[in-house]
């Protein structure tokens, strides 16, 4: 066992988008991994809202400006909100769970295949470190 904890040398990243009412049903960008890095490693992406109706969110790598859908995860009514349902784990949907890399420059883009309900919202935060 060491003597010395060990810490990693780089800081973790972090994304954060909401989704409302005014954001529509268009694919928007959620995170863009660095075009002079070496890529992301998204560990965690997770869904929480206060919608009252069930959304279903759809995901999409954009490469080189081509949009590819990689699949679609519903977030429950009042997920991570409510005090009742948790927030909604995206990863276990899309990549069954597992981590997700994105090379650099390339953007994770997401769309709410119905409106979200006025007032309303979906907040998406995404966890990862750098490559």
């Amino acid at each position: 066992m060491s003597s010395h904890p060990s810490f990693p040398g780089t800081p973790a990243i972090t994304g954060a988008l909401s989704l409302a009412n005014a954001t529509g049903t268009s694919l928007v960008d959620f995170y863009t991994a660095s075009p002079g890095g070496n890529g992301v490693m998204c560990g965690r992406l997770r869904a929480a809202s206060s919608d009252t109706n069930a959304v279903t969110l759809q995901f999409a790598r954009s490469i080189g400006g081509t949009d590819y859908i990689i699949g679609e995860s519903q977030v429950p009514a009042g997920s991570g909100t409510n005090g009742t349902a948790v927030w909604k784990d995206l990863l276990a949907d899309l990549n069954l769970g597992n981590a997700m890399t994105l090379s650099p420059g390339e953007k994770l883009r997401v769309r709410a295949k119905t409106a979200v309900t006025a007032t309303l919202k979906i907040d998406l935060i995404m966890e990862g470190a750098p490559l």
